[in-house]
């Protein structure tokens, strides 16, 4: 099962960009790869005054699970390297992680991603890179610190 997932996850990832690009547009939407916490598909919606950010992939860090998270982010500030604009971002959330082993408990965690994106605003390739640190705390199945932790890139389209 985890094959089949995996396989289909990855499949979207090459189709997406090329679907995009014959559009030649940019548009609010994002999605692309996310390695970390949980490695799989990441995917923004930018909104007015903030982001829409999420992730759905399998327990990387975290173990044998499939794993979710979703945030509302707000860009706080911006710093330069040379011409590089880099945005640093601060928000909040949810993650969830539904273990694939009986003995294990489903997790739930508030989460407050902290992170730096940069943006390649090109209309050949419209990509965002992220690195995102997500400290929170767990609430389920018992409450304690929960560290979560990104780095991925997404295709603008």
């Amino acid at each position: 099962m985890k094959k089949v997932l995996l396989a289909v996850l990855l499949l979207a990832m090459v189709l997406l960009p090329a679907t995009a690009a014959e559009r030649a547009s940019k548009t609010d939407l994002a999605v692309g790869l996310n390695l970390g916490t949980n490695s799989g598909v990441g995917v923004q919606y930018r909104m007015n005054d903030f982001d829409v950010i999420g992730n759905v992939g399998f327990g990387f860090l975290g173990g044998n699970n499939l794993s979710v998270d979703a945030a509302a982010n707000y860009k706080v500030t911006e710093f330069y390297i040379e011409n590089a604009q880099f945005d640093v971002t601060v928000g909040g959330g949810a993650a969830l992680s539904i273990p694939f082993e009986d003995d294990k408990e489903l997790g739930l965690a508030a989460i407050v991603p902290v992170g730096i994106v940069y943006n390649l605003d090109s209309m050949d390739f419209p990509l965002d890179f992220y690195l995102r640190v997500a400290p929170g705390i767990r609430i389920l199945p018992e409450v304690e610190a929960y560290l979560g932790g990104y780095i991925g890139a997404l295709w603008r389209f």
